[in-house]
């Protein structure tokens, strides 16, 4: 069974993907393990076309990685090219198509009837995996995106330039203004939640109320890394136009890393939303509006 996987000790959680039960056992476990803590070092040692070079002798079945103008990008048959800022592009330096089929997965995406044309509106998109992920079911959306972190975004407009006019660079949330970001230099975790990073950036704050989007929205992804409870008073009259809406509301929040799933619910129920489904993969949930 794909995914539900023993945990092993101090390797690097890509190497799992696409593994069976059957791949763990006897000197399979132990090559795995090898060569997990041999790519844990060029992890942790190496940055930049050092890093890129190394990572091909192991991954380069499926196209290779490359290191120019300080971002990190790949090739593949089915994309011409996906940037990342940083070293999340491990997550599909094995196979591209696998970790989008989670992706899509993971966000209950499979449970919602999205069409050619239909709204997307990605809150905390970070590079649009969500959009590569529509791209590759062969489905062309009518793409917003948001994502605070610069670096970042610089990649979400590479990765998505035919929707340019929809990207936007601002931190979304209950008010609107200046705030400051919490930057995580090497994951997807910078927030305007405070979980003690040393990095801060200022950044626009801005509700989606005063975005303007054009007609109702099929789906509303929302993962702001423990703000989804502001992200969502600030979307309210959005809202009433949204038919899904599909949040991570897992424990994320601040130092403690504290959940936000009880905030988000009882917000999302009181504004005519039903829970109909929960992610297999993650903490994640889909809801409904009731009135659409």
């Amino acid at each position: 069974m794909k995914y539900n996987l023993p945990y092993l000790v101090n390797i690097p959680p890509f190497l799992l993907k696409d593994l069976n039960q059957g791949d763990l056992r006897g000197i399979k476990k132990l090559l795995l393990i090898l060569k997990g803590k041999f790519i844990s070092i060029i992890i942790n040692k190496t940055n930049g076309k050092v890093f890129c070079f190394l990572i091909n002798l192991f991954f380069r079945r499926n196209g290779k990685i490359y290191y120019e103008n300080k971002k990190y990008f790949k090739t593949t048959k089915d994309f011409e090219y996906v940037y990342f800022p940083n070293k999340r592009i491990l997550r599909i330096v094995k196979n591209i198509s696998t970790h989008l089929d989670r992706m899509y997965l993971s966000y209950c995406i499979d449970k919602v009837d999205i069409k050619n044309g239909d709204t997307v509106v990605d809150c905390g998109a970070n590079i649009g995996e969500l959009n590569l992920a529509l791209k590759y079911k062969n489905i062309i959306p009518n793409y917003y995106a948001f994502e605070p972190d610069l670096e970042t975004f610089e990649c979400l407009l590479l990765n998505h330039s035919d929707f340019k006019n929809n990207l936007f660079n601002v931190a979304l949330s209950d008010v609107s203004g200046q705030g400051e970001l919490y930057i995580d230099n090497e994951g997807g975790n910078t927030s305007l939640i405070n979980f003690g990073s040393e990095k801060v950036n200022k950044v626009k704050l801005e509700k989606l109320d005063n975005i303007q989007i054009e007609g109702n929205i099929k789906l509303l992804k929302v993962e702001a890394e423990g703000n989804e409870p502001e992200v969502l008073v600030g979307a309210e009259h959005t809202l009433t136009k949204t038919e899904y809406v599909s949040v991570d509301f897992g424990g994320e929040r601040g130092v403690n890393q504290e959940m936000t799933l009880i905030d988000v619910n009882d917000f999302l129920y009181s504004k005519g939303f039903n829970l109909i489904n929960f992610s297999d993969f993650r903490i994640i949930g889909l809801y409904k509006n009731k009135n659409l």
